[in-house]
């Protein structure tokens, strides 16, 4: 599925009033209508796209927050009240995320939605105290790698629809995909769409590289 031109896998069913609805009551503030429009389209989902963000005074970095939550659960139009308490527990669920960031002390009762995660420890969220931002909670690295071990909470975006615009695709990414895929008509045909979908930008520069790794599809 295509979300602002941008490549979102694994979506879900759209969002219904109803689920929307319940968890503005948990969230104690109503979500904002660029957030809702996305749950009634894809209702979360995977997207490989990345951001770059100030994650300190002196440092900033590429980051991929790929899984965005869902609002409500695919079961629970299949199996009706059979699985429901297993429905309201699945992961990557705004509902259990956000049940699960309430389990800490320090975490605001009201106004901030985990809505995305990296895969790892770093998290997404819609804060909604005052306006409306994204932040994000973003876990140092291992002493091994040579880079920031700190841990930040970082400014992101000011809106949801602002945090869509800015996803692209670094560099990195691409010569690192250019360079390691598995290269077939379809994939070659997927990762076009895939680099495009955040700009032709990228063409220019990769010209040379794409052309040797994949040489039945010039660009």
């Amino acid at each position: 599925m295509k979300y602002k031109n941008l490549i979102i896998e694994d979506t879900h069913s759209p969002a219904q009033e109803s689920d929307i609805k319940t968890l503005e009551r948990t969230l104690g503030k109503p979500l904002p209508e660029d957030y809702k429009a996305f749950l009634r389209t894809c209702n979360g989902g995977y997207l490989e796209y990345d951001i770059l963000l100030d994650v300190s005074k002196t440092s900033a970095e590429y980051l991929s927050f790929s899984t965005l939550y869902h609002v409500s659960s695919e079961c629970e139009n299949e199996c009706e009240n059979e699985c429901e308490n297993e429905c309201e527990n699945e992961w990557d669920s705004n509902p259990f995320e956000l049940n699960q960031a309430k389990q800490h002390a320090d975490f605001p009762n009201v106004g901030v939605l985990p809505i995305g995660g990296d895969g790892g420890s770093s998290v997404l969220y819609l804060d909604l105290r005052e306006g409306e931002q994204v932040v994000a909670t973003v876990s140092g690295l291992p002493q091994w790698t040579g880079l920031r071990q700190d841990s930040a909470l970082v400014r992101v975006a000011n809106s949801f629809s602002e945090y869509i615009d800015k996803l692209t695709i670094s560099d990195e990414t691409i010569k690192h995909h250019i360079e390691n895929f598995k290269v077939t008509e379809a994939t070659a045909a997927a990762t076009l769409d895939w680099f495009d979908s955040a700009g032709l930008q990228w063409r220019a520069k990769f010209t040379a590289l794409w052309n040797k790794h994949v040489p039945f599809k010039q660009v």
